[in-house]
């Protein structure tokens, strides 16, 4: 499925195809996310540290209209996946449209060196706003703090006549289309990309873009930035302005050498920003770009306990760090993008070799600049691939640009009126799901269909709509995500009150204990949810959280005795039982699941629970035995630290 293209006399190659990847099954549906996805605001000191103003926006308060997804274990298959190959004869660019547009692969064909972390299988772990998260390539984050709600989702893919890879989507969050060009000229060492986000809408939109690139770590592995000075933050919670390469007398550029999980933002200097990791040879990646895309940060697991055991749940064998460039200078602000503005950057992304890698900071990072930034290089392909922008996908290999998982969510807006099509990034109006053809319904005719109860929409357009909608249980309850979601979340329970007291539904209920006010309206809702069904995982899991988080584990035990088999043996729920056992005293029932061992697919970034849980145990037993290393995934080694349940960004 070749597909030749002539550029000025040149000869790339893209190849659009399929390819069997090891990967674990990911289930579709999941229940709506009605929170942020694990994302914060800067408290009032880190927005003074940061100079929060005028030019920043608040993130979104939650993560609708997106569903988690969190029906992954850890055993692998072998899916057939859309991958879309770039090959000039001396780089090799693997991207797969069906998880993200993640670039999989950038391969040196002169040394046979991969450049960019590529685990030997795709294992899925809950790091993202909507759970499902995996290591490895680069990663393309758009939308709010986090990993974003697209990166397990496919999106489309086509090619553009001059040589250019594009892959789009329309991003549900912010209500804008996500779109990434892809460029290898002939003879080209680098690989470029570039990115356009635009704002239809009428109101200023809070923007966040961070291009996470994991990269092979060893012992040697260094990251040079442009930048003495970073800002800081060891995950206790705090953001501090720290000195690059040395801080309080530690030298902070080798990632490996971190006893824990730390991320560096680094004050970059400069007109074109870049970032590069290179082993001890002196190889490695570096990426540069145009100024708009200011920030660079790296990430490193670090060689705790926690963090290794974190590099082998999510790479086996295999060991990274992440280097990332993004439009803000930290990953707590959300840059404001004005109605019809739009904003455009380049990246490069390339094989470099830097002499002396060990050597003084300011030779490095003089080394690694000019080993990694080219200007006019930069500013040649950013005028170039800016002219492509308008430029129609070509209708050639069409029944791979992706089916209604890929293009539903776009050709709905345009069908249902509130976007006008767009050749550059078109959808193909014949690709919708039953849910979005219920949508459709809605814009259309005005009706609501009940395939609808689990789903939301929350653009001001549907919001509209769903006013002018007939008042009814169904109406109140899509209406509440909407305001919930807008950050009216006292009007939004008006609404799922009213609407309970026209039908019960588990939808409605979820929603109503999810944000009551105190703990035990929470359980009280939440358990409702679940008895109106009992097969819906996620709720049984809220459910019995709500229990024990009330100081109920005899009811807790009882409501997990009854749960159908499929979700009883769910290993959340062994997990909740084995607390639920310990808090009853039944310190043998809890020793039973605790020597399995207890396996968690789903355990979260910064999650203590597994911790807690074992000490817990040993005090009811009146022993001291150590946290085992399968359970250790604590990210802060320091025990007086301030702890955290979940991470600020990722």
């Amino acid at each position: 499925m070749d597909r030749k293209i002539t550029i000025g006399g040149s000869v790339a190659t893209i190849d659009l195809t399929t390819r069997r990847l090891p990967m674990p099954q990911l289930s579709r549906g999941g229940e709506l996310v009605l929170d942020s996805g694990g994302g914060r605001l800067p408290t009032p000191d880190e927005a003074r540290l940061l100079g929060i103003d005028h030019r920043h926006l608040p993130r979104l308060p939650t993560a609708l209209p997106y569903t988690y997804q969190d029906g992954y274990g850890r055993e692998l298959e072998q899916p057939e996946q859309r991958v879309a190959v770039l090959d000039n004869g001396r780089l090799r660019a693997t991207f797969l449209p069906d998880l993200g547009g993640r670039l999989w692969s950038l391969l040196d064909l002169r040394t046979g060196r991969e450049l960019l972390h590529q685990p030997d299988a795709v294992r899925f772990a809950n790091l993202a706003i909507r759970n499902a998260w995996f290591a490895g390539g680069v990663e393309w984050n758009l939308g709010v703090t986090g990993h974003w709600g697209l990166t397990c989702e496919p999106v489309c893919a086509g090619v553009v006549d001059g040589g250019v890879l594009r892959l789009w989507a329309h991003e549900r969050l912010l209500g804008i289309t996500w779109r990434l060009d892809a460029w290898l000229p002939e003879d080209s060492e680098v690989l470029f990309t570039h990115a356009v986000i635009e704002n239809p809408t009428d109101a200023a939109l809070p923007i966040y873009w961070w291009s996470n690139i994991a990269v092979p770590q060893d012992e040697r592995t260094r990251v040079i930035a442009d930048a003495e000075r970073a800002f800081h933050f060891g995950y206790a919670y705090r953001l501090n302005e720290v000195s690059v390469p040395v801080r309080e007398g530690r030298e902070v550029t080798w990632p490996q050498l971190h006893p824990g999980s730390a991320d560096y933002f680094y004050l970059t200097r400069g007109e074109h920003p870049w970032i590069a990791a290179v082993g001890a040879d002196g190889h490695g990646l570096g990426q540069a770009s145009t100024g708009e895309l200011r920030g660079r940060k790296m990430f490193t697991w670090g060689d705790g306990p926690g963090g290794r055991n974190w590099q082998r749940w999510l790479s086996g064998s295999s060991a990274y760090a992440e280097i990332q460039a993004g439009l803000a200078t930290t990953q707590l602000e959300h840059l404001a993008l004005g109605p019809g503005q739009s904003w455009r950057f380049t990246e490069s992304y390339g094989p470099i070799q830097v002499e002396a890698p060990e050597g003084a900071w300011p030779d490095v990072v003089a080394a690694a600049r000019r080993a990694t930034v080219s200007p006019t290089r930069l500013a040649s392909a950013h005028e170039y691939l800016t002219e492509v922008e308008r430029l129609p996908v070509g209708q050639e290999h069409r029944h791979l640009r992706g089916g209604a998982d890929a293009q539903g969510w776009g050709a709905l807006e345009i069908a249902a009126g509130h976007r006008d099509p767009d050749p550059a990034t078109p959808y193909d109006p014949t690709r919708l799901t039953r849910e979005q053809e219920a949508w459709l319904a809605l814009a259309t005719e005005g009706r609501l269909d009940e395939a609808l109860q689990s789903s939301a929409m929350t653009s001001a357009a549907w919001r509209r709509r769903l006013v002018a909608a007939e008042t009814g249980w169904l109406r109140d309850l899509l209406l509440g995500m909407a305001e919930h979601a807008h950050g009216d979340t006292e009007r939004a329970r008006e609404l799922w009150l009213a609407s309970v007291a026209t039908r019960q539904t588990p939808d409605a209920w979820r929603a109503l204990g999810l944000t009551a006010d105190s703990p035990e309206d929470a359980c009280a809702c939440l358990v409702a949810a679940h008895r109106l069904d009992p097969s819906r995982p996620r709720i049984a899991v809220e459910a019995v959280t709500a229990l024990l988080d009330t100081g109920n584990p005899g009811p807790a035990l009882d409501l997990i005795a009854q749960l159908p088999t499929t979700v009883r043996e769910a290993p959340r729920i062994a997990y909740l039982e084995a607390v639920a056992l310990v808090r009853t005293g039944d310190g043998e029932g809890a020793a039973a699941l605790l020597n399995r061992p207890l396996v968690l697919p789903d355990l979260r970034e910064g999650d203590l629970g597994l911790d807690r849980l074992w000490y817990e145990f040993q005090t009811l037993m009146g022993t001291h035995d150590p946290l085992p290393p399968h359970y250790d995934f604590r990210m802060v080694l320091d025990e007086t630290a301030p702890a955290r349940e979940e991470p600020a960004w990722t």
